[in-house]
């Protein structure tokens, strides 16, 4: 597949400049030319085939064509949301990253009692966000939702597939529903004054297996086990 570039709005068929940022990468790092084929996307499902033009050091202008029918991006099946108490620099890039390649619609940072607050960088994880979506050739940018405590996150609308990663009997299992939520906590886990909160709010608890993960680990093994196709049939 061309390589994809994230464009919003997406141009008009026809000549166009790319962004300053986007002909500094493209053309010194990633060293695309002249007559090189790309595939602009819009994050929101939209797609239209280019071709560069010319690389500047400063700029990329390509001549638009017609949109990509069918489309070339993929969607996961399921909207998989995940509310997280969010790690710190690295592993919250990691985290945002691999939950893009997974299939995750969106993340909401959690306020936890065992999690800190710290300024969130929106616009840096947003471009985690886009990258991630080029490079595994998703249709869809994922949300980035608001941060929330726990009661936050339960006097909101809630979808009816709702689930927490904890030390349970019963293992997180793929999900047959629309879409899903779920919550997992910070390295030191969950009080159970929140998990009570929780169980309150109609979220089930579940394992996600028997070791005990990272946060960021957690969050890419839960999205991974509800996006496995259910078993035909299978009752959730």
């Amino acid at each position: 597949m061309a390589r994809r570039l994230f464009v919003r709005p997406l141009p008009p068929p026809g000549p166009a400049t790319l962004s300053p940022r986007l002909g500094h990468h493209l053309g010194r790092i990633v060293r695309l030319a002249a007559g090189d084929a790309v595939v602009l996307f819009d994050g929101a499902g939209g797609e239209v085939r280019a071709a560069v033009r010319a690389v500047g050091t400063r700029e990329l202008q390509v001549d638009v064509g017609a949109p990509c029918e069918p489309p070339l991006g993929r969607s996961p099946r399921l909207a998989v949301h995940v509310a997280c108490a969010m790690p710190r620099k690295a592993h919250a890039d990691w985290l945002l990253a691999h939950g893009t390649e997974a299939g995750v619609a969106s993340f909401r940072p959690l306020l936890t009692e065992r999690a800190r607050r710290a300024p969130e960088p929106i616009a840096h994880w947003r471009r985690v966000l886009i990258e991630a979506c080029a490079q595994c050739d998703r249709a869809t940018l994922p949300a980035l939702e608001p941060a929330a405590t726990l009661a936050e996150l339960c006097a909101g609308p809630l979808p009816a597939a709702r689930f927490v990663a904890a030390t349970a009997p019963l293992e997180l299992g793929p999900s047959d529903a629309s879409e899903a939520l779920l919550v997992v906590g910070p390295e030191g886990g969950l009080t159970a004054a929140e998990l009570e909160l929780l169980a309150a709010a109609g979220f089930a608890a579940r394992s996600l297996g028997p070791l005990t993960l990272r946060t960021e680990t957690a969050v890419v093994a839960g999205a991974v086990r509800l996006l496995q196709a259910p078993p035909s049939g299978a009752a959730r």
